[in-house]
Order: structure tokens, then sequence, then C-alpha cells
């Protein structure tokens, strides 16, 4: 992978928000790879798929880029929120890709790829509708809290300026490809008690550890009032999907790192 974006793309654009978007495409369809298959490289979808950018014609997994001269921090701006809620629940959300680049040397400095199934209705963050004197009068959109993605499936690609070979990134998404290849309806709860688990400092844990955070997916989740249960009934889904291990009666180990 060439960490260097092609730069001589934004002699064109006054704009230094039209530089990075031209630039920084460029050099994803040129770059970017596809962790779910074997494809090296990925094609560009035609301008104005507001999805999309970029689709694996191997096996038609779909990714967007976005990128910025800063490392990201907890929120990722995104688009139209009821459009996006829909794409999840019928599965057809893009992948993300996360690059921070170099503003001063236009090279790239950071890369994760979030797979799209690992982004669930709870990690998205509706923000205030537009006023109804704008021109999207009371569009609503949203933010991609990333503190709601499990860490499992949020793969490094290139770690402060240095690439990890591609057989690791696509051995980190096998990892998690049993919980992403569960049922749309179910998977976001698996999701958020793995990422309950994986705040846990302990690599061995206890039920009543993992019910400290009942409260937290009560919120995320309203309409279940048998939380507890639930959380239990998540603990076996994680365990047969490898991701955590049953050492006995209520006790938990970890198996990712």
């Amino acid at each position: 992978m060439d960490l260097r974006l092609p730069v001589s793309l934004a002699s064109a654009y006054r704009s230094r928000s039209q530089q990075a978007r031209v630039v920084s495409e460029a050099w994803g369809a040129e770059q970017l790879f596809c962790a779910a298959c074997i494809r090296d490289q990925l094609d560009s979808f035609r301008n104005n798929n507001a999805a999309s950018d970029y689709h694996c014609p191997e096996c038609n997994e779909r990714y967007q880029l976005k990128s910025q001269s800063r490392p990201f921090a907890r929120r990722v701006l995104g688009g139209n929120y009821r459009a996006m809620c829909a794409a999840i629940e019928a599965d057809t959300a893009p992948s993300y890709y996360l690059l921070h680049y170099a503003p001063t040397s236009w090279t790239v400095r950071d890369l994760v790829l979030i797979p799209h199934r690992s982004i669930t209705l709870s990690a998205l963050v509706k923000r205030p509708p537009l006023g109804a004197q704008a021109r999207r009068a009371h569009w609503e959109g949203y933010c991609l809290d990333l503190d709601r993605v499990p860490s499992a499936a949020k793969l490094a690609v290139v770690q402060n300026g240095l690439e990890r070979p591609r057989a690791e990134v696509r051995a980190d998404y096998a990892r998690i490809s049993p919980v992403l290849s569960l049922k749309a309806e179910s998977r976001g709860w698996t999701l958020d008690v793995l990422r309950c688990v994986e705040r846990l400092e302990n690599e061995v844990f206890s039920n009543d550890d993992i019910y400290t955070f009942s409260d937290e997916l009560s919120t995320l989740h309203p309409n279940n009032r048998h939380v507890i249960p639930k959380i239990r009934q998540q603990l076996q889904v994680l365990r047969d999907t490898g991701l955590i291990e049953h050492i006995n009666r209520g006790i938990w180990k970890k198996c990712f790192a």
C-alpha cells in the first residue's frame, strides 16, 4: 500500500475540503482492499452515490471512505439518520474506512476499517433536525459513536504511518465474522454485550461482572424489559461464536486480545 496521497490532484481546487475529498477518494480507488475476501482492489461507484464510495466485485461488499487531517475522535459525522437506520435493518449499510492523514505531507497516518454489520442502531446518535426554513427542512442527520462499536470490530489497517499485513487484517475480520453473520434484529444486542465484555479489566469474568452494565444496556434497548436474561443469552451467543469461553457456572473467559 502506497501511503502517499496523490497530492497533485489538489491543484485544480481552491477549497481545502474539496482538495481532501478528491485526493483521498483517488487514493482509495487505488489502495483500498476488501477484507471480506481476497480482492486487493476496490471498484469506485459512479459519482453521486450517497451511500457508498467503493464496492468489491468479488463479494459485493460496499465501502464508504471518510477522511480528515486530524485523528478521529469519538463521533464520526454521518448522513441521513432514517436512511441509515433502514440500511442497518435491511443489511445494506456500507463498511467504513476511516482515514487520518497528515495535512502537511499528505500521507496516511492511520486507517481503520469498521465492517458494516458491526454498526448497529444503538451506535447511531441522532442529530437535531434542521429548522423549518432550511433547504432540507426537518432533515435529521446522525453521528456514528465509535465508543458504541466493539474494539474487535475496529480493524487497524495502518497505525502511526505503518501498514499492517493484509493477512492480519483479514484474520481480524474473520475472527469477528461469526457475530457479524447473525441476523440484524439480534446482532445489536450481541455486539453491545461484547462491547461490555471488552471493557472488563480481567480476562476471566463472571455473570455478575456483566450485570453491572444492565442499566446501560437497558437504556440502549428500551423495548426489552428482561435485560438480565437477555445478557445471559448473549453470553451464550458469544460463546458459540468463539469470542468467549465458558469456564464454569457463571464464569467466562475472553478469547480475544
